[in-house]
């Protein structure tokens, strides 16, 4: 009897331990989970701990009111008591906070607004501003302020004047180089090498009938653009949609952004694009004399 419980104690321990085991093993996965030590974790599930937290985060950042435990969940697609346990951890964090009855979130100013107010591309922001607000009202039309960021194309602000276009601008513009004015200026700032490596192998996506799908017929096209000081588009991304834009430099001539001017194809005439041009590729050449910032993005815009 007395060996038939020592072995049930014994089978008890056995188990305890193993489950501490697994445990220990489990929080070591995920500790180390972000900074991919566990390839079988990602190949399997490819949303880790890390990742789920920042798709929640996501979620509230977009959203324009609060949100209730079961609607993140559902937005996220995972089950309540893992949004649950996420959302502890980002509240912890000070990245969420609880409001209303407390079931209710929604994303902390730290989150929503990460960047200190004197960090270069807020002051950019502020800088620009008077000089790119002028811009919009003078010539009737949308201006978007771009910084290139790592080599990516970051919008800083979007300018309105009464009636212009109205398009949706996420912060990360993610257009294809061949077919957006912001694109085809970014590559007008890079070496012919890099253009090659960032436009692909040819025939590029028509995605209008005016689309550009060569690289010999967008060479000739950047070199004009070049010559001239912008680029532009006439319904090669949207139909009934066209666009300048122009580079703009830091002091020392090293290039920073662009300002991109967007509007209805029907209002850009020939003669009305010149004289918008005119106006755009003045006030480029203002941005290094008016806004001292530039000189800083210079060590973001690593290409």
């Amino acid at each position: 009897m007395q060996d038939a419980w020592r072995c049930r104690w014994c089978a008890m321990r056995a188990t305890r331990f193993t489950l501490r085991s697994i445990m220990s093993i489990s929080t070591n996965l995920m500790a180390h989970e972000d900074s991919g030590a566990v390839q079988h974790e990602s190949k399997s599930a490819p949303q880790g701990t890390l990742q789920r937290g920042l798709l929640i985060l996501d979620v509230l950042i977009k959203t324009t009111h609060p949100m209730t435990l079961a609607s993140i969940a559902a937005e996220v697609k995972l089950d309540l008591s893992t949004t649950l346990r996420l959302l502890r951890s980002l509240e912890e964090m000070k990245r969420v906070m609880r409001v209303g009855d407390g079931k209710q979130y929604l994303a902390s100013p730290s989150a929503l607004r990460p960047l200190h107010l004197k960090h270069p591309l807020e002051e950019l922001r502020r800088q620009a501003d008077p000089l790119v607000r002028t811009l919009a009202s003078k010539i009737g039309e949308t201006v978007v302020l771009i910084a290139y960021v790592g080599g990516e194309r970051l919008v800083v602000d979007v300018f309105q004047a009464p009636d212009s276009l109205s398009p949706y601008y996420s912060t990360w513009l993610l257009g294809p180089y061949h077919a957006s004015a912001p694109g085809k200026a970014y590559l007008l700032a890079m070496p012919q090498e890099r253009r090659s490596a960032l436009l692909g192998p040819e025939p590029f996506p028509a995605l209008t009938p005016q689309t550009i799908t060569s690289a010999k017929a967008l060479q000739a096209q950047l070199e004009a653009s070049e010559e001239r000081g912008y680029v532009s588009i006439r319904d090669e991304y949207y139909e009934g949609v066209s666009a300048l834009a122009a580079n703009f430099q830091a002091w020392d001539g090293r290039v920073v952004g662009c300002l991109a001017i967007t509007g209805f194809t029907a209002s850009f005439t020939d003669e009305r694009v010149e004289q918008i041009a005119a106006e755009l590729l003045a006030c480029t050449r203002l941005m290094p004399l008016q806004v001292p910032s530039l000189q800083q993005l210079l060590s973001f815009a690593v290409r």
